[in-house]
């Protein structure tokens, strides 16, 4: 970690001493000049009398100031109770990076919404990463006072969190958690990151599109973990799409070059990470087209937007096709304004929790501002496409709200690009 990240590490220790809250200044409290008019010597008031009345008309102003604000209370594991003086050390950084790069983007967020004339108290709490941690904070005040609830972001804290809070109706969003929210079983839970489920469900259905008469879809399953997970209800996905599929599951590549077509494109799907697997399946591919002219068409999992394809001639040919939850167009005009903002006011580049964060104020601060309370209905109704996400949610009584804001991307020249 650089040194601007440790002195902003032990800035935000600083300001979050006890572990507590922290209001940010995003908010437009009273101004401490200019609002109020100029004593006169000839009103007979006195002085005391002046600063006394003075300092009624503030308080009365933060009064109504804090009433058109919307309260959010944004949790995330600092784990400042581990940090043992005054100077934290490199491990204190790394452990505390997801939650302080998260929280940065969501700040500058509520900033930007804030210069449109939004306003927001924004209570910041360590969680630590501590169940018992959690389950007293989900009876505290700045958690029962809050209009929005962001985080805790852990699993088992979630579980925790969420089994202690009595009030179902204020949205609580697991901002980074991949797990199903049927796992969790909470009817007020926002899960932003969609699950592996939900990107082989749009991948069926994408697949699906591209059939043509003459094609067939080759699962292609070898039976790892990986593809259990991604490939486990493929085929009926695909089918309930388009009942004219001509879709098989195969186990071996002996399997699959039985069953390949000449007469269309071969849409293979594979769904293990297994890079010796990967390759034994690409090369395969590349005989195929080259000593017998087969055409293919090739899906992966979400994962193999982390691999490099660099050493294969052919991948441009197969046009590559992933899911993915996070995408960062690193030429556009909001992502480098927001790259710009950050570095400016932070001293250090923005993360991928970084842009998790901003998207999240933005749209989530975005929905509260413009609907107060009656924010959670449209949940459902408005979508949004961030720097790096994409919001789009379905509601279910029992799981609470699922993220289907998938974008597709095809391996062109070298790199990942959005299809």
């Amino acid at each position: 970690m650089s040194g601007n990240k440790i002195a902003l590490a032990v800035a935000l220790a600083l300001s979050l001493a006890s572990c507590t809250t922290k209001k940010i200044g995003v908010l437009r409290s009273p101004s401490q000049r200019g609002e109020q008019g100029a004593a006169s010597n000839n009103s007979g008031i006195t002085t005391a009398e002046q600063a006394e009345e003075a300092k009624k008309l503030e308080a009365a102003k933060a009064s109504e100031n804090l009433k058109s604000q919307k309260s959010i209370a944004l949790l995330l594991p600092f784990q400042l109770n581990h940090i043992g003086g005054m100077q934290p050390t490199a491990e204190d950084i790394k452990r505390s990076a997801l939650a302080l790069d998260f929280y940065q983007g969501f700040q500058l967020g509520l900033e930007e919404l804030g210069e449109k004339g939004s306003k927001f108290n924004l209570q910041v709490i360590d969680s630590e990463d501590d169940n018992y941690r959690n389950t007293s904070l989900a009876t505290s005040s700045s958690v029962k006072n809050a209009n929005l609830i962001v985080g805790p972001i852990y699993p088992k804290e979630i579980r925790a969190f969420s089994r202690a809070i009595q009030d179902k109706n204020t949205l609580q969003i697991s901002p980074l958690a991949a797990t199903l929210a049927s796992e969790f079983e909470v009817s007020n839970l926002v899960s932003l990151t969609p699950s592996i489920r939900v990107h082989s469900e749009l991948m069926a259905k994408y697949v699906a599109k591209q059939f043509a008469l003459g094609d067939v879809v080759l699962v292609y399953d070898i039976q790892d973990a990986d593809s259990k997970q991604f490939l486990d209800s493929f085929m009926s996905e695909a089918l309930g799409y388009n009942k004219d599929l001509q879709i098989k599951v195969v186990n071996s590549i002996a399997e699959l070059n039985d069953n390949l077509v000449a007469t269309g494109n071969n849409h293979i799907v594979c769904g293990t990470t297994n890079r010796n697997q990967i390759r034994t399946l690409l090369a395969n591919m590349d005989v195929q087209t080259t000593e017998f002219g087969y055409g293919f068409k090739l899906y992966g999992h979400p994962n193999w937007a982390k691999l490099s394809f660099e050493d294969y001639m052919y991948m441009d040919r197969y046009e590559l096709t992933l899911t993915t939850s996070t995408l960062v167009d690193e030429r556009a005009e909001k992502t480098r304004k927001f790259d710009y903002n950050y570095k400016t006011k932070f001293q250090v580049a923005a993360s991928d929790f970084s842009y998790k964060g901003y998207d999240a104020a933005i749209y989530f601060g975005g929905l509260l501002s413009k609907y107060g309370t009656d924010y959670v209905q449209y949940l459902v109704k408005e979508s949004y496409s961030g720097i790096s996400n994409d919001f789009s949610f379905d509601y279910f009584p029992k799981w609470g709200y699922v993220n289907r804001g998938i974008r597709f991307i095809v391996y062109r020249n070298n790199s990942f690009v959005r299809k």
